[in-house]
């Protein structure tokens, strides 16, 4: 029997990448289908972002979690493109 030696590598929230093994460079049969829940290209992880549970939600490399008005996660499933995003997260902002 052949040892492949490529895993899926999507990355899973507070799990780290899966490794399903598969061909190079493509993601296992389970995680190939997924798309962005914001932009709708194919997902490459998992958002980490926590609030009651983790999000989990499939995201794509240009995409993240939608940081509210007071710089927290809002405790929301709202996401974005990266270059979209309104707020700044509340630990890189200035101390007044």
């Amino acid at each position: 029997m052949k040892t492949n030696q490529y895993n899926c590598g999507y990355d899973l929230a507070w799990i780290g990448p899966c490794s399903a093994p598969t061909s190079e460079g493509c993601l296992c049969e389970k995680h190939a289908a997924l798309t962005c829940s914001s932009c709708g290209k194919p997902a490459t992880h998992e958002c980490d972002e926590t609030f009651q549970f983790v999000c989990g939600a499939p995201l794509c490399e240009d995409c993240e979690h939608e940081t509210a008005e007071d710089g927290t996660n809002g405790g929301t499933m709202k996401h974005c493109r990266k270059d979209a995003q309104k707020f700044t997260p509340w630990y890189a902002r200035t101390a007044p």
